[in-house]
């Protein structure tokens, strides 16, 4: 896996020194696969040549979340072959995507011509991309062990810095430039390879939330609160809510132009006290392409900030006498390295989304399907609590909504349409209205918004017409033909027979869908509610059924922290130089509005890093 890597690394440098204009003349026929980081993952196309010109372009695999992916995957690939050059314009609100296809379409053309990749690009890392610190030999401790002596001194410190933040996403980035601007050393660990860095702030919307009133976003943000009233202080909301509206200018003085934010109203919950004031800022006006973790990277790049990539923080090094924390212990290349940090270590590990034994111990669920962040297995939380850290609403989380996971697949399909059909649980039977209106996993039950209610295993059951009406996916095949085909929707001429094929009671199915029918006859679903308009009858053959399950975007608890982003000991006193930033421990106890996790990690990592920063007395 790690060569597979590393060769796509060196592929993703070739492609900069690839020509744009594919030369004609010099190809050998055939079809050549070609890839490229994209926003969201990697994308990979499969070009065909003739000996002169590209003849087609075919998407191989791609986990784009683009808005625009039909258009981006038809328009751009057919601009290349239109012009035989990958100089072409990118999809406006794709550009990342649109890049990377140019950039796959360069990588099968090098192929091609017979070129080697890996040959190409050598010697090219270096020269583009710091390169990483070289980790000496292991220290001998300063002291041994005794009275008198500092519990530091007796530990074998590999590498000494001020900060050490273990986590490369967009809190943690925040919280390395904020410590960095206040003139520390900073160790930056990240746990992933290198590419694919950045947990879920790389894969999301990149929506940051920045009110545009601070006494309506507080009003606000008490109602998304609910009733969790003990769990996060009025004192902790009103800070970050401070930080939030000072969130945008924060951005532009790190190189964002105002002029090309998309500046959205976005309040989820408008009902609510202060909802007008509810605005998320989105660097370059572009919605998941990764524009805000962009910025935040060139910033880290930036500045003296060394990064360490396949380097898992997995320990905290505390002194067992005064409980400061004194440093970080991580893995690299299979070696134990331990990192001073002389004056304060950020954990910025995100959540636990990837971890289905913490996933069960504290959602209740049995599994959740992962979006994005499959490197997010709680690894933060794990060392906090190792040195004494309080935990809070650790069963809340931005989940759940349907997803599919196909086969083999690492991350699930989210983009689902599914209200041309029904949903049911194991038992055959319906137990939501199909086309509610999700608020970020939300759903209202009885007045109050909870997480969307999953029986497991689920399944979307529909007829022929409900089959044909649209792609179960906005990428998938026209009346989902290959997907049957691939056995990823079960087709059945009857409904028992259907029944059988995915484990339910054929009575019990049989007679949900009697029902459920009745009820499109009458124009009423006296059952959940469905709305009259959106009522569509299952009845006519074959039929088909999709296994469907809950898809985590992120969890949010995690450490409890202050308003000074301190990591708290299970009495309430902070651990001294221990802090935290993002969803590992964020603010939102009950209900939660889009941006709110990049806001904060923006809002907190500069509280993080800036008092990480500052000298200790301890």
């Amino acid at each position: 896996m790690k060569k597979y890597l590393s060769l796509l690394l060196v592929v993703s440098m070739m492609l900069m020194l690839a020509p744009a204009v594919l030369a004609e003349g010099i190809y050998t026929p055939g079809t050549y696969e070609g890839s490229a980081a994209g926003a969201s993952g990697t994308v990979t196309l499969a070009v065909t040549f003739d000996e002169n010109s590209i003849v087609s372009i075919e998407v191989v695999s791609q986990t784009e979340t683009t808005d625009m992916i039909d258009k981006v995957f038809s328009q751009v690939p057919q601009a290349i072959i239109d012009a035989q050059s990958t100089e072409v314009d990118g999809l406006t609100g794709a550009t990342i995507t649109s890049k990377a296809i140019s950039k796959a379409v360069e990588m099968a053309a090098a192929l091609a011509r017979g070129e080697d990749p890996a040959a190409a690009a050598a010697g090219e890392e270096a020269a583009a991309e710091k390169a990483e610190i070289e980790i000496p030999e292991a220290a001998a401790p300063a002291a041994e062990a005794g009275l008198g002596v500092d519990y530091a001194d007796t530990i074998a410190w590999d590498l000494t810095y001020d900060v050490v933040v273990a986590g490369y996403g967009a809190g943690g980035a925040t919280a390395a430039i904020a410590a960095s601007d206040a003139g520390a050393s900073v160790l930056l660990l990240e746990k992933a390879p290198k590419g694919e860095e950045g947990g879920n702030s790389k894969f999301a919307g990149q929506d940051v939330m920045g009110p545009t009133d601070y006494d309506k976003g507080l009003a606000y943000y008490k109602a998304l609160r609910g009733l969790f009233t003990t769990s996060v202080s009025d004192s902790m909301l009103e800070t970050f809510v401070r930080e939030a509206v000072a969130n945008p200018q924060y951005l532009q003085d790190l190189g964002a132009k105002y002029d090309e934010f998309w500046i959205k109203a976005w309040p989820e919950f408008p009902e609510f006290e202060g909802s007008d004031s509810i605005y998320t800022w989105i660097v370059g006006g572009q919605s998941f392409q990764g524009t805000l973790y962009k910025l935040l990277q060139d910033n880290v790049a930036s500045r003296d900030i060394d990064v360490l990539y396949e380097a898992p923080a997995q320990h905290l090094i505390q002194d067992p006498f005064t409980k400061v924390v004194l440093g970080v212990q991580f893995e690299k290349d299979g070696r134990k390295v331990n990192a001073r940090a002389k004056n304060g270590v950020v954990l910025a590990t995100g959540g636990f989304e990837a971890n289905t034994e913490m996933i069960q111990n504290y959602l209740q669920q049995p599994y959740v399907y992962v979006v994005a962040a499959r490197y997010n297995t709680g690894d933060g939380i794990k060392m906090a609590q190792e040195v004494g850290a309080d935990l809070w609403h650790m069963s809340n989380s931005a989940g759940f909504t349907w997803g599919f996971m196909a086969p083999g697949a690492q991350t699930a399909v989210r983009s689902l349409t599914l209200t041309n059909g029904i949903i049911v649980g194991p038992t055959g039977q319906r137990f939501m209205d199909e086309t509610t209106s999700l608020r970020h996993g939300k759903m209202n039950y009885g007045g109050r918004w909870v997480s969307m209610i999953t029986p497991l295993p689920a399944y979307f059951v529909c007829d022929q017409n409900g089959i044909k009406a649209a792609p179960l996916s906005r990428s998938w095949s026209e009346g989902n033909a290959e997907e049957i085909e691939k056995g990823w929707i079960v087709k059945a001429d009857t409904i028992e027979e259907l029944a059988t094929k995915i484990g339910v009671d054929p009575a019990v199915l049989t007679a949900t869908l009697e029902k459920y029918n009745g009820f499109c006859d009458a124009g009423e679903d006296l059952q959940y509610g469905r709305p009259a308009e959106k009522l569509v009858k299952v009845s006519e053959g074959p039929f088909y059924a999709m296994e469907i399950g809950p898809c985590m975007l992120n969890t949010q608890g995690g450490p409890k922290r202050n308003e000074q982003a301190q990591i708290l000991d299970v009495n309430g006193n902070p651990i001294p130089h221990l802090y935290s930033t993002g969803e590992m421990g964020a603010v939102f106890a009950d209900m939660y509005n889009g941006g709110g996790n990049l806001g904060e990690c923006v809002a907190f990592g500069r509280i993080a890093g800036t008092n990480a920063a500052a000298p200790k007395a301890e």
